[in-house]
């Protein structure tokens, strides 16, 4: 007996040349993987500075403002966000930390509908310092990061 419906066979072209070409090697494949990552490697670093010096910038008008601004902190957190998002791809992992716990202190003050200009700042320092991880000690920047961390989570 006939099941009920249309029955239809999938073909994965792709694995069907991997497999009766024979395929990339595991070098291959780690060699264009990697010519991959360094042609977006400018751009994307360019684009984490970009939204570095914006939040840099939010930064200077809330400390003017001096007062919570929803949305500053918005813009602030959707730029840090792209910077968690892109960093550790590029040997900014400390940098893509740091910008999460602005994050989580952003959403902290946009909780509570307030915020402490001295604990944006102290972030905004933090982000300055992982940008270029190579001139300072391993043992430094994770003080930076443990300190960042506990400046966020006190937010309640």
């Amino acid at each position: 007996m006939k099941p009920p419906g249309n029955t239809f066979k999938y073909e994965n072209r792709l694995a069907k040349s991997v497999v009766t070409r024979g395929g990339m090697t595991a070098s291959e494949a780690l060699s264009s993987a990697q010519r991959a990552v360094n042609e977006v490697r400018e751009p994307t670093i360019a684009e984490i500075d970009a939204n570095l010096a914006e939040i840099n910038a939010l930064g200077d008008q809330l400390k003017t403002a001096n007062a919570f601004d929803e949305e500053a902190l918005q813009r602030m957190y959707l730029c840090a966000n792209r910077v968690v998002a892109m960093g550790g791809v590029f040997g900014l992992g400390e940098l893509g930390q740091a910008a999460y716990s602005l994050c989580e202190l952003v959403s902290r003050f946009q909780t509570l509908e307030r915020f402490q200009w001295s604990m944006i700042q102290v972030h905004l320092d933090g982000l300055r310092l992982l940008r270029t991880p190579g001139d300072h000690a391993a043992a430094i920047r994770e003080e930076v990061l443990k300190g960042l961390r506990t400046v966020a989570t006190s937010v309640n």
